[in-house]
């Protein structure tokens, strides 16, 4: 099918090349390294260098973020999207020798702003202190007052709203006593009441106990100042500090001009990390260095050609063996079928044992997506989203797959709405009667309405879905084909297409009534079906009651399990019917008013809305009807995919070009 053929290769080269070469290998982007487990020879650790890069892409990532908040570099939606500056390899290689010079400016810029920090917290800290110290503003003694040389001082608070003679009543409740007090609320409200109380220092002790007994609570800070003296001086102090930030962020913001260069330090780190995983995959003698990997065939010769050019090595190819999970698989699909192979790589990477199933699960995927959101001016919106990434941002790999898969969804969205008249809904026909004044606008559907004629849609729906189904099986009968099991192929998927045939026919009779001939081909087909099924689905059992009861098995759980996937489709129907009959109340919604300006209000709302609902619910339904349906019926997966050491940035991208020595 679609799968890229690999080879095995062998690399030695001399030590000292060892840098040169993991280079060279990560420029060109065509090897999967292997681990070399060989205890003859020496592993590299790189962990610690790992660790080290991966620190100094935080402190740069940190040191871009906020270059982008102290400068206000603002970016629109089409740049956060692809926002990567291309660069050719000569100045690729400049600026990987003023790497240590950006990193100090990181370690700068970090610094400055783990300053700012320390003095927020501060500021914070002080804002905290007023916050408790303000309900205490009019008192016009220090919050910290314990006593004088006659009297004891106690300043604090009770829960909830007193006054002082409520105060005085609580605590004669408590204790009995006929000393004096002076009360003074500060402050009051309903959770709390701030006041201070003073006594003759003699019965200081007594005072102490009876306010315990009603909740009494000295306040968290004490200070040896007038409150509000300390509120004015705090508030100075905080006002320095936010002078000092200040200052403080306006010295990285003088570094504005570093900011690309921290951009590519992010990438730099990036490229160095994978590179010391590269090494910790070789092994190594005193003199040479080993790496084991593949690569695609189409490759060997030229890298071949550059390495022993370039290097005192030498490169052996050889067959991998198939048998080895762990040699990986590559796809290359065009950009139709590459658009959903992201959706297989979710469920499970294609193995050595699967033929590659995008190729004709895309075809299913986009139609039956589009089936289920079937509006097509959701379509054209999507077709126009997916253009702008392609043409404009000019996307590259993952992000042009997923702008390849949303414009195909887009398009086939499109054909479906058209073939069923849905125009974000029957936006066309209310325009015409709520605006236009015309009675019988005209019938937008090219085949027919599945709010109007549901069974049929319902039917419609099951027939996609016996042919989804049995495309699962040809592929599973091309596999075991593949694999040389012929006996297996016929006599595991011919016996289902008889019975799943006249299963389906017969299913369609309680639906609507078919032609006594066809329903007495479909009976003679089930009948066959199920004695073929019985007859070969045993076939591993020793003796005869085990192939019997294994036969008979077999048609029980084929009948169910087809017919529970055939009845899994009825959702192509919900999906399209809830689309468009969601569609038609907004639409309704908007033109009640009949105002033209409420009407693009609630239109693009209310569409807004339903775009983006179902949207996910297609997206989610088709996902669940390729991995339970599709794929139970050939897929095994389990493989291990193809991953290139190559260079992967998030900035920067090198240009297509040849690299020169």
């Amino acid at each position: 099918m679609s799968k890229v053929k690999l080879v095995g290769f062998e690399l030695v080269s001399l030590l000292e090349d060892r840098k040169k070469l993991t280079d060279f290998l990560q420029l060109s982007g065509v090897t999967h390294l292997k681990n070399i487990c060989n205890e003859k020879l020496k592993k590299t650790n790189t962990e610690s260098s790992v660790e080290k890069y991966e620190l100094l892409y935080e402190k740069a990532k940190e040191a871009v973020s906020l270059l982008e908040y102290s400068c206000s570099i603002k970016k629109s939606f089409l740049d956060s999207i692809s926002d990567y500056s291309e660069i050719d390899y000569s100045e690729y290689k400049l600026l990987c020798q003023k790497a240590e010079a950006i990193e100090v400016v990181a370690n700068k810029i970090c610094c400055l702003n783990k300053k700012i920090k320390g003095l927020e917290k501060e500021a914070a800290d002080i804002e905290a202190i007023i916050g408790e110290i303000r309900p205490w503003e009019k008192l016009d003694i220090p919050l910290g007052s314990r006593s004088t040389s006659g009297t004891s001082i106690f300043i604090g608070t009770l829960k909830g709203d007193y006054s002082a003679e409520k105060i005085s009543e609580k605590l004669s409740e408590n204790e009995e006593f006929s000393f004096g007090l002076e009360i003074q609320v500060i402050s009051s409200s309903p959770f709390q009441t701030c006041f201070v109380l003073m006594c003759h220092k003699s019965e200081g002790k007594k005072t102490e106990a009876a306010l315990e007994k009603i909740g009494f609570s000295k306040p968290n800070t004490a200070v040896m100042k007038i409150p509000s003296v300390a509120i004015a001086a705090f508030e100075k102090e905080i006002k320095g500090l936010k002078e000092q930030i200040e200052k403080l962020s306006l010295e990285i913001a003088s570094f504005a001009k570093e900011y690309e260069n921290l951009r590519f330090l992010c990438d730099f780190c990036l490229v160095t990390i994978e590179k010391y995983r590269a090494i910790s995959l070789s092994a190594a003698t005193e003199n040479v260095i080993y790496y084991e990997g593949y690569l695609p065939e189409r490759e060997s010769e030229e890298l071949k050609f550059e390495i022993e050019r370039r290097f005192r090595a030498q490169i052996e190819f050889f067959e991998p063996d198939y048998e080895d999970n762990e040699v990986p698989v590559l796809v290359k699909n065009s950009s139709f079928a590459a658009g959903v192979e992201n959706i297989t790589e979710m469920y499970s990477p294609v193995s050595n044992k699967d033929v590659d199933p995008n190729p004709i699960m895309s075809v299913f995927y986009y139609g039956l997506f589009g089936l289920m959101l079937s509006d097509g001016g959701y379509g054209i919106l999507m077709i126009v989203f997916s253009l702008v990434a392609k043409l404009k941002l000019k996307v590259t790999g993952g992000a042009k797959r997923f702008a390849d898969f949303a414009l195909y969804c887009g398009i086939s969205t499109t054909v479906w709405g058209a073939v069923f008249g849905g125009w974000f809904g029957d936006l066309i026909p209310t325009v015409c009667r709520t605006f236009l004044k015309i009675e019988n606008p005209p019938e937008l559907a090219l085949w027919f309405n599945p709010q109007q004629d549901s069974i049929k849609m319902l039917l419609f729906s099951f027939l996609l879905g016996i042919i989804h189904l049995y495309f699962g099986l040809a592929i599973r009968f091309f596999n075991l084909c593949r694999q040389r099991k012929f006996f297996s192929a016929i006599c595991d998927c011919v016996p289902v297409y008889v019975f799943v045939s006249g299963l389906a026919v017969v299913g369609k009779n309680f639906i609507e009534p078919v032609s006594e001939e066809a329903t007495e081909t479909a009976i003679k087909l089930l009948i066959a079906g199920a004695v073929l099924i019985v007859l070969t689905s045993g076939r591993s059992a020793k003796n005869i009651f085990g192939k019997l009861g294994g036969g008979l098995y077999g048609v029980y759980s084929i009948t169910t399990g087809y017919l529970g996937d055939i009845l899994s489709y009825s959702r192509l129907l919900a999906l399209n019917l809830v689309t468009g009959v969601i569609a038609m109340v907004v639409n309704i919604l908007a033109s009640m008013p009949k105002n033209i300006f409420i009407f693009v209000l609630i239109f693009v709302v209310g569409h807004g809305v339903n775009f983006a609902i179902n949207l996910i619910g297609a997206y989610v339904h088709t996902n669940r009807l390729q991995y339970v349906e599709f794929f139970s019926k050939f897929y095994e997966g389990g493989g291990k995919s193809f991953t290139p050491f190559k260079i992967n940035s998030k900035y920067f991208k090198l240009k297509e070009e040849t690299i020169n020595d």
